[in-house]
């Protein structure tokens, strides 16, 4: 007894092989174009900051993840339209359709290629990313340590933002220091000067802090006219290295993107049995946590979504496969995947500030799987010869009916 095949083997290896060569060029070159915009900030530090280039190299590979997250929907779509594109231009869709399979059978492999695209990025926003994102946190701010306190000069009245430090003696390593005058203007309404015998810059790599411990002096505080002084044995000047870092850590000494699945969710519950101290803070923290995990599994599903987006604009009539046709379609691939991306990042926002539920992040993949099954579904029962086409013709019967251009007789 023959068993029955869907799609004969022979055409579902061949489409995934059209598919596979775009992807993987388009992968690279997103991935590269993300990678440079982003890598602006470290070429600064090797630059202006003379840090090794060793530490940036290995810096820059823990960025690749997160661009790669973001690059492989882009990819697969691209992809997919390049390789029914070129199917079309040479007839062999029709030699296909030919074959008694129709467009509809052709989206098998398009979509087990799009849910290992769909496997390939969960991965990456489960367990990669949460770990690179860290490792890259961790490395940032051993470098801002490093900086700060290469940076102080004895003798010397050195910048650090807001703060100017002052220490007669300097230890050899740069963290103890002697006979300390700070001035800091961090706050505008509020002067103050510490005086101290002895200091000690100390870091917390949990909290990604940098303090100046002082002992034994004073503190000279006021505006205008008014000054105070206050006497003390400890205290402690947070030192500003923001430039470096993108946002505080959070619990557990991990920012949200940091945390793995299982993390979010012990730091989401938490949050939920925690008594509120400060209830609007606490509300905004659980937002991000609940936002972060929604994202990591909303993102990879796109993958699907945009396939079947894909394998309809891909789709075109032989006669235009060389015309403006496939170039309108590739372009109308690229603004889609951007405005998802828009959508993506405005419903993000949305989620976080709480101003809407986390499953907003959803929103984007719900648009785009309902556009997706009613262009397949137009292209596939051959009432659109090509997306292009179609849209095309909408246009012209619009201009028409505004009688922008004459009617068709």
């Amino acid at each position: 007894m023959r068993r029955f095949r869907i799609i004969p083997p022979i055409i579902y290896r061949y489409v995934t092989a059209e598919i596979l060569w775009p992807f993987l060029l388009s992968l690279f070159v997103f991935t590269g174009i993300l990678f440079l915009a982003r890598s602006l900030k470290l070429v600064d530090l090797v630059i202006n900051k003379d840090v090794p280039v060793g530490d940036i190299l290995l810096l820059f590979s823990y960025i690749i993840p997160r661009f790669l997250e973001i690059a492989v929907p882009m990819s697969l779509l691209l992809a997919v339209i390049l390789a029914f594109g070129r199917l079309s231009s040479d007839s062999e869709i029709i030699v296909i359709r030919a074959t008694g399979l129709s467009i509809r059978s052709l989206a098998y492999p398009v979509l087990l290629f799009a849910a290992a695209a769909m496997l390939f990025t969960t991965i990456i926003a489960f367990w990669i990313r949460p770990w690179a994102n860290h490792r890259l946190g961790v490395g940032m701010f051993e470098i801002a340590r490093r900086q700060t306190t290469s940076a102080l000069v004895p003798g010397a009245f050195n910048n650090l933002g807001q703060l100017t430090i002052y220490a007669e003696r300097i230890g050899q390593n740069g963290n103890k220091l002697e006979n300390v005058i700070i001035s800091d203007l961090r706050n505008p309404e509020l002067m103050r000067i510490f005086f101290a015998k002895h200091g000690q810059i100390v870091s917390d790599e949990k909290s990604r802090t940098l303090n100046l411990k002082l002992f034994d002096g004073s503190i000279q505080e006021g505006a205008g006219q008014d000054f105070s002084m206050t006497y003390f044995e400890i205290t402690s000047v947070r030192l500003p290295h923001r430039e470096l870092l993108e946002e505080a850590p959070t619990r557990g000494g991990k920012k949200s993107n940091e945390m793995y699945i299982a993390e979010l969710n012990n730091a989401i519950a938490a949050l939920r049995r925690e008594a509120p101290v400060d209830e609007k803070n606490q509300r905004r923290n659980l937002a991000r946590f609940q936002v972060e995990l929604q994202k990591r599994i909303a993102l990879p599903f796109s993958c699907l979504c945009i396939a079947l987006i894909a394998l309809a604009l891909g789709i075109q009539p032989s006669r235009g496969g060389h015309t403006w046709g496939a170039a309108a379609n590739v372009a109308m691939g690229i603004s889609l995947i951007l405005f998802y991306y828009v959508l993506f990042a405005l419903a993000s926002t949305l989620g976080e500030q709480g101003r809407a539920h986390a499953a907003v992040v959803w929103m984007p993949n719900l648009l785009f799987a309902v556009l997706g099954l009613y262009l397949a579904e137009k292209t596939g029962s051959e009432q659109w010869l090509a997306v292009s086409e179609a849209i095309g013709d909408k246009l012209r019967w619009l201009a028409a009916k505004l009688r922008i251009i004459p009617a068709a007789q």
